[in-house]
């Protein structure tokens, strides 16, 4: 499959918060993207997020050299491994440094390899995937409302009023040893993966992402009409979009299906 992924990505300080402790960034050699939501006083959150993504896309270059060409197997306990290994590197820091003890940071990452998408994430920022105009959630929210739900203790229609829903369970850097949830899937032609922190999904409903994805001509028209509708519905967050189009070698990057 001969193919190419055009991308674009937004990171957008909202309208409330005064920094932001958002980072994105990519490795386009390698088909590696990355994406962190950081959290912890003063500029730790920032630290923690830029440190993550930093290191993250240091050892994925190091790691899935096209000149190794590891299986995809293979590429899944990398993946894993190296996300363990970054935690470790930040809370190494956060213990190391009074200005940011405690500092933490949510992680979600793509790697396509050759045979399927690696997906990885700790925390609750999301990886989504567009498919025949239908938007799914490939990853599920280390979080207390989603460990609630899935022990019956809150249901779908309670979910707006609870009030500890930006509670996460995992978090990079918090504590000594993380277990991410690393997956993999297929991709296809036309495919557009999205990778995004809580202050898009907060505030946005699946269906309105996917309302805007599928009116979209382009992946920056999308990225831009994501965060203006996140703004719009009051900014709280900083917000990050990252668009994933996969298409055909000579293919443009038209997104109109």
């Amino acid at each position: 499959m001969s193919y190419k992924v055009i991308t674009f990505g937004l990171s957008d300080v909202g309208l409330v918060r005064q920094n932001n402790e958002d980072v994105w960034d990519q490795v386009p050699t390698i088909r590696f993207f990355v994406l962190a939501d950081g959290m912890g006083g003063h500029q730790a959150g920032e630290v923690a997020a830029k440190e993550t993504v930093h290191h993250l896309c240091k050892l994925a270059q190091k790691k899935f050299n096209a000149l190794l060409k590891p299986s995809l197997k293979e590429s899944y306990q990398t993946l894993k491994h190296a996300i363990v290994q970054v935690n470790k590197h930040i809370y190494k820091m956060s213990r190391e440094s009074s200005d940011l003890k405690g500092m933490g940071t949510t992680l979600c990452c793509l790697y396509f390899h050759t045979e399927g998408v690696i997906y990885g994430h700790v925390g609750d920022s999301r990886i989504y995937r567009l498919r025949d105009k239908k938007l799914e959630q490939l990853t599920k929210d280390h979080s207390l409302l989603c460990e609630m739900m899935d022990l019956g203790q809150i249901h779908e229609q309670q979910m707006p009023n609870f009030l500890y829903k930006n509670i996460i369970t995992k978090a990079i850097g918090t504590e000594l040893i993380v277990d991410p949830s690393i997956a993999i899937t297929d991709f296809m032609y036309g495919d557009i993966f999205m990778m995004c922190t809580d202050g898009l999904s907060d505030l946005l409903s699946q269906k309105e992402m996917e309302n805007i994805l599928n009116h979209a001509s382009s992946p920056q028209e999308a990225v831009e009409k994501l965060v203006k509708a996140a703004k719009n519905k009051g900014g709280y967050d900083n917000v990050t979009v990252v668009m994933l189009h996969v298409i055909k070698e000579n293919e443009s990057e038209n997104l109109s299906r």
